[in-house]
């Protein structure tokens, strides 16, 4: 039987075609295929790509202290998810957890002693520190719990961080409003109105019922004898009276942790000075020996005699000795210094170029020791909140803290003079 040509021709058409299609499939699945693969391995790498771009970006924000570049949240680690609980502002230096080996993991930075988070997008490592001098505090007899989404702010009442949770935490300072604590690694201050809950705890500390100031005028350097008078000090003599200081951890105070003792504010550890200086001349020499030993002092300053940046370091605190008021013979009593006489507008006028001159010190210390209602009324008035004289006698809570009394050092005070004022 003979297959007619058209079917034939048919048969073929039909067989090419499906071959074709078949063909065509299978290319087209092919470079579907190979598109896929090539998509998949894009994304990887740019997956890779990002992942090494957020890790760079991890370690280059991480460090032992950080700076919030905007206002974020706080988290916690709730089972591996970071829960939102708190707001901290823009400008906060936060202490982080040491991370040995950063990684991915590592997108929330843990605070240091805490169980709070923050997010390695919203900070960066500054070279700024948290004052830590409230570690020396003794803490008062009292714990306070807050109420939730509560206000912390900081020693000048700016507001730092919120926290939707409540806190309990022992007080370190006890102004009138407000309760001074621990948290974040710093010392906070919430209102005594957003405190739910106050306890008194035990406490076996012991606390200072009073603490000295002592009082040096000038340091000469070793080969110098140009000064033979009993308030001129060598160096064998601060050293050593500095040494001591520094290996009994005697606690030296700055100016404002004064005032903050006498009104009751604060509690210091038993052994616990205040370091002056008076005038300005050489006292650039005794920043050698603070420095050495790591202790602070104040630096009663006659501002019109020397710049002050004759005398900066971290360890010395500037305030005033008026600004060219020491001088003798001016009034008729004592040595006569002018504030005790003047007229008002001239002693206002010395005083507050002074302070301006000083950073604004709440500190004062009047000339050779000598005051009267008149003269403390004018510091007042010029906006000093405390002010020295002398007496040998120590500081004690609740006194006049515009006559805080000092002990002059002579030339012949060993370092048992120290030590007795320390420990007595």
């Amino acid at each position: 039987m003979k297959v007619k040509p058209l079917r034939v021709l048919l048969i073929v058409t039909i067989f090419i075609s499906v071959i074709s299609i078949s063909c065509g499939i299978f290319i087209y699945n092919d470079m579907k295929e190979r598109e896929e693969s090539s998509l998949n391995v894009s994304k990887i790498r740019k997956s890779l790509i990002e992942d090494e771009n957020v890790l760079i970006k991890i370690k280059s924000n991480y460090g032992s202290a950080v700076k919030t570049i905007k206002d974020t949240k706080l988290y916690i680690n709730d089972n591996g998810k970071y829960k939102d609980v708190g707001n901290i502002n823009k400008d906060n230096i936060l202490e982080l957890e040491t991370i040995d080996n950063i990684n991915l993991n590592n997108k929330y930075f843990k605070l240091l002693d805490s169980d709070y988070y923050v997010s390695y997008k919203n900070v960066e490592p500054t070279d700024e520190s948290i004052n830590k001098r409230y570690l020396n505090y003794i803490e008062f007899p009292i714990e306070v719990t807050t109420k939730e989404n509560i206000t912390y702010y900081d020693n000048s009442f700016k507001e730092l961080f919120t926290l939707k949770s409540p806190v309990t935490s022992k007080v370190i300072v006890n102004l009138d409003d407000y309760y001074g604590i621990s948290l974040l690694s710093r010392l906070v201050y919430v209102k005594k109105e957003d405190v739910s809950k106050v306890i008194e705890v035990n406490s076996s500390e012991e606390i200072a019922e009073s603490v000295p100031a002592i009082l040096y005028h000038f340091i000469y350097l070793d080969g110098d004898s140009s000064c033979g008078d009993i308030i001129c000090h060598s160096e064998e003599q601060i050293d050593s009276h500095f040494k001591y200081l520094a290996d009994n951890d005697v606690f030296t105070l700055n100016t404002s942790e004064v005032l903050s003792f006498i009104k009751g504010e604060i509690n210091l550890p038993k052994k616990s000075i205040l370091i002056t200086i008076d005038d300005g001349a050489r006292a650039e020499n005794f920043i050698p020996f603070l420095e050495k030993y790591g202790l602070n002092a104040t630096l009663f300053l006659v501002s019109s005699w020397y710049p002050v940046s004759k005398f900066s370091s971290p360890y010395l605190e500037i305030a005033s000795h008026t600004h060219n008021m020491h001088t003798t013979g001016v009034c008729p009593t004592g040595q006569g210094g002018g504030i005790n006489c003047l007229p008002s507008d001239e002693i206002l006028n010395d005083l507050k170029l002074s302070r301006e001159t000083l950073n604004n010190t709440k500190a004062f210390c009047f000339p050779f020791y000598e005051y009267s209602n008149y003269s403390i009324n004018l510091v007042k008035e010029a906006g000093f909140e405390m002010a020295f004289i002398g007496g040998s006698t120590k500081i004690k809570k609740g006194i006049n803290p515009y006559k805080i009394p000092r002990y002059p050092i002579l030339s012949s005070f060993g370092v048992d003079y120290i030590s007795n004022l320390v420990l007595s």
